[in-house]
């Protein structure tokens, strides 16, 4: 009877672990939830006098000559601001910009916004910059920003160009006096296998953005990664040399003939060649046999138990 009995509980058992288990398979993954320490974020203002550079920003590249300067200061004496313009000698020349600066004579210290605009042709052309502001609080402390950006012949905004049926285009963003651009498009071990000389730019008097086309279809590339070199020059002869170049580069894998699209195999355990072609997936396979599995456990508690009643 004994026996039995732990013969009606393991089934009993196997069956509910297996039904648990169907069922627990299916649910839907919940949300979980970091435990452990919790950083909180608190935002703390500061009221101490201070300086911060908003326009332009570290790193900027200008095409156009004319740039927008804006600063925020809290709590000051004085604003001083300077520009630096490094020299292609290495040398730095440095412009005080004396008319914008805050003076606070008496009373409260100053606490607000300056803002005006440059022409960099005025201070050294095309180039690299620095932007400083230089804080002074009433009792005599300093502290300052700066950022340092480039003004430049041509730029792209692009650092990937697409392809789109053996024809890819650049963006090209260019300064006032900059008359034509020269294409050339390298491989990946720098070897030369395009070259397009000659375009001419759409607003050499202003500066502007045009887009230039490229057809790679005359080109036989192999798939692979390339670069684009584009050279601007500020006369149609070329005479006086490069002012500037700017590279973007591309991936290009050639065009594949028409070839029906075959759908993908779906996840299919392999059960041979009797089960194979059921197109049973892994998870169907799994919860067949687990409620499979259960339903016998519960036929054979069924059995048992009118076995046990019979005796």
């Amino acid at each position: 009877m004994h026996i039995q009995k732990k013969q009606l509980l393991g089934f009993g058992g196997l069956a509910l672990v297996a039904g648990i288990t169907a069922v627990a398979y299916n649910l839907p993954t919940s949300a979980t939830s970091a435990g452990g320490d919790v950083n909180v974020v608190v935002q703390v203002y500061n009221t101490s006098f201070e300086t911060k550079i908003d326009k332009p920003l570290d790193g900027d590249r200008y095409t156009n000559s004319v740039v927008n300067f804006k600063e925020t200061h809290s709590k000051a004496s004085k604003v001083n601001y300077y520009l630096t313009y490094y020299n292609e000698d290495g040398t730095e020349t440095v412009y005080s910009l004396s008319e914008y600066d805050v003076d606070v004579d008496s009373g409260d210290p100053d606490s607000g916004v300056t803002q005006f605009t440059l022409d960099l042709n005025n201070y050294g052309g095309w180039g690299a910059y620095k932007f400083t502001s230089v804080i002074t609080s009433s009792d005599g402390r300093t502290s300052e920003d700066y950022v340092k950006f480039n003004f430049v012949s041509i730029d792209t905004p692009d650092d990937e160009l697409t392809v789109d049926e053996d024809t890819t285009k650049v963006t090209i963003n260019y300064a006032a006096t900059v008359k034509i651009l020269d294409l050339t498009i390298y491989d990946q071990d720098g070897k030369v296998v395009g070259d397009f000389p000659g375009y001419v730019v759409k607003n050499p008097e202003t500066g502007g953005s045009d887009i230039v086309p490229i057809d790679l279809s005359g080109l036989d590339l192999a798939k692979g990664k390339y670069t684009v070199k584009v050279t601007a020059y500020d006369t149609y002869d070329r005479a006086g040399g490069a002012v500037g170049s700017v590279t973007v580069w591309f991936n290009y894998v050639p065009e594949s003939p028409n070839v029906p699209v075959t759908p993908d195999a779906p996840n299919v355990p392999d059960t041979g060649a009797l089960l194979g072609s059921l197109n049973i997936s892994k998870s169907d396979f799994l919860i067949t046999g687990v409620i499979g599995f259960t339903v016998i456990s519960v036929l054979a508690l069924f059995v048992i138990k009118r076995t046990n009643k019979r005796k």
